[in-house]
């Protein structure tokens, strides 16, 4: 599969509906900060693109007026189209450019989305069986809060994890867009994780050479291993879950490059302390149901990490070296 990541979007705003600083209408000033929003995602297994469309970015405070963004595309459209996959890892594209709005914290940044609920096939996944619709079922992807503060200028980047996000429906006549898996995160405040995997550790014990080779990312150290889990999603899951599982922040395929490595990377992550796992027997994670993937697999291909805002981590998974603490 090819992996690439998501278009530039180019929002036009026609109205901001914010107070005004001052005046002799205005009852009093508002604090604003300039702020600029980038998109990035983390890839899906089996799918060349999955494109959105959507009209509108809405941003949602408490005691105030939501304030609506309206999106226009190439020509005149008043839409806008976006493959996810055109920007991983560190990449990412921005679609709001120092724009001045009042400080605090919102409550949600919410894409409105065009699907075949709206009466348009702008939205869809290309994958093994060709063009398959894309669904948001509320055509509104809320994507959580964040908080702007007095800082000159400040960006944020919202992170798609497509592996956590992106369901196919039993059928496999369409797909499902959820916000679990989609995070913001402030530019100031990440980092990034990298690393290459020996492919002697591809076909390890049972494990198929050429599928199931992922690297899994949960946050603290001293995890206890066995409760280690796959993806999941807890409004969604069915199946029984073991007592203390511990659910991944964020997963990742290993690519094979050339030689004797494969490689993984992390875009955007927040500071702390992880436990990074790799397993080579993770070819059937359902993300929306517990799968008990063996993880790690083989049993000593783990490492905790430590990572600082704006750090480059590099963390390899070597066939024979015993885990280590990097920091």
């Amino acid at each position: 599969m090819t992996h690439s990541k998501l278009t530039v979007l180019t929002p036009v705003i026609t109205s901001l509906m914010l107070a005004a600083c001052g005046g002799s209408d205005s009852p009093a000033s508002v604090n604003t900060a300039k702020v600029s929003f980038a998109v990035s995602d983390a890839p899906v297994d089996n799918a060349q693109q999955v494109v959105i469309a959507f009209d509108k970015i809405e941003l949602v405070k408490n005691g105030q007026d939501n304030i609506v963004l309206d999106v226009t595309g190439p020509n005149g459209a008043n839409y806008r189209q976006l493959d996810l996959m055109q920007y991983q890892g560190t990449d990412s594209s921005t679609i709001i450019t120092d724009q001045s709005i009042p400080t605090g914290t919102y409550n949600n940044l919410i894409l409105h989305i065009l699907d075949e609920s709206t009466g348009s096939d702008l939205s869809y996944v290309v994958g093994e069986n060709g063009q398959i619709p894309l669904k948001q079922p509320s055509q509104k992807l809320q994507l959580g809060s964040f908080t702007v503060s007095q800082d000159s200028v400040q960006s944020f980047t919202i992170e798609f994890d497509l592996r956590q996000s992106l369901v196919e429906n039993r059928n496999g006549g369409r797909y499902n867009l959820k916000p679990h898996g989609v995070k913001i995160l402030n530019n100031a405040a990440v980092a990034a994780l990298s690393g290459n995997v020996d492919v002697n550790l591809f076909n390890a014990g049972s494990c198929n050479n050429d599928t199931g080779n992922f690297v899994y990312l949960y946050p603290g150290h001293n995890l206890d291993l066995t409760k280690l889990a796959d993806n999941y999603d807890p409004a969604t899951n069915t199946t029984a879950l073991p007592e203390g599982v511990i659910a991944p922040y964020a997963s990742t395929d290993v690519m094979w490059v050339s030689g004797n490595y494969g490689s993984y990377s992390f875009g955007y992550l927040p500071t702390g302390d992880y436990t990074v796992a790799f397993t080579c027997s993770s070819e059937n994670d359902d993300p929306d149901q517990f799968d008990s993937i063996t993880i790690p697999d083989p049993a000593t291909k783990f490492h905790e990490i430590s990572i600082t805002a704006g750090q480059n981590l590099q963390q390899d998974f070597n066939e024979v070296a015993a885990p280590t603490a990097s920091r």
